[in-house]
């Protein structure tokens, strides 16, 4: 994996106003009609509507020199609304033995990940978003973070980041892209990057300390069991 690139004066945090939320999520929905995955005019009053919005918590990054918002994302909590994970996507039987009678608070979801800046800005920014809703999952002891992915941002945070998220659910079209549902387990991801790449479980876990980080794997671990993705057969052929 290549170093994690960074942008100086880049503040990450939740935002301290409705103001802020507004404009939140009006750049979530801007950077969304741009890249073609809704359409004006499925725009409530210049904002992308749906049931969990009330349910999440708004992220922000903030470039600190002109005091601007140039990315955002929202972790969905957990509540009797679900998750968008489970609800659009047919689960695999291999998730649904998991999550079917696991407890939704160990989980959340981060959807609504936009900025409108491109190349290494973009991937700086996602980055620096994800390891605020990493700390998040950490520190109230999430089992797992969902996501729904398009395969092209799939690749990147197993890749880039090395975030071992798997798939649970069956890919379809949605919001114009090939799209799954995802799921990873902390405990795996701690495991993973302890090993792989600890600079950059240092890099999204800011203060949260590697022996810290270990006692809350090893906690989830004795309570919520890991989803096994099913394994491809590569040797048995397709029948012609």
């Amino acid at each position: 994996m290549a170093l994690i690139p960074t942008i100086p004066g880049l503040d990450v945090r939740e935002p301290t106003s409705a103001a802020e939320v507004l404009s939140a999520r009006r750049l979530h929905a801007r950077c969304y009609i741009d890249e073609g995955y809704v359409k004006t005019d499925h725009l409530v009053n210049g904002l992308i509507e749906d049931p969990w919005v009330p349910f999440s918590s708004y992220v922000i990054a903030v470039d600190t020199e002109d005091d601007k918002i140039v990315g955002t994302a929202r972790i969905i909590k957990p509540s009797v609304r679900g998750f968008p994970a489970f609800e659009f996507f047919p689960m695999l039987e291999s998730a649904k033995r998991i999550f079917h009678n696991l407890d939704p608070n160990r989980c959340s979801e981060i959807s609504a990940l936009a900025t409108p800046r491109n190349g290494l800005q973009n991937m700086a920014i996602s980055a620096a978003i994800y390891g605020h809703v990493w700390r998040e999952s950490v520190e109230n002891h999430r089992a797992y973070m969902l996501a729904v992915l398009d395969e092209r941002l799939f690749r990147i945070l197993r890749r880039w980041f090395q975030f071992p998220f798997e798939q649970i659910g069956e890919a379809r079209d949605y919001m114009g892209a090939r799209t799954m549902p995802t799921a990873m387990y902390i405990p795996r991801t701690v495991e993973v990057l302890t090993a792989q790449n600890p600079d950059a479980l240092r890099f999204f876990s800011g203060d949260i300390s590697f022996a810290e980080l270990d006692e809350v794997a090893l906690d989830i671990r004795g309570v919520v069991p890991e989803h096994a993705p099913p394994v491809i057969d590569l040797s048995i052929k397709r029948a012609e």
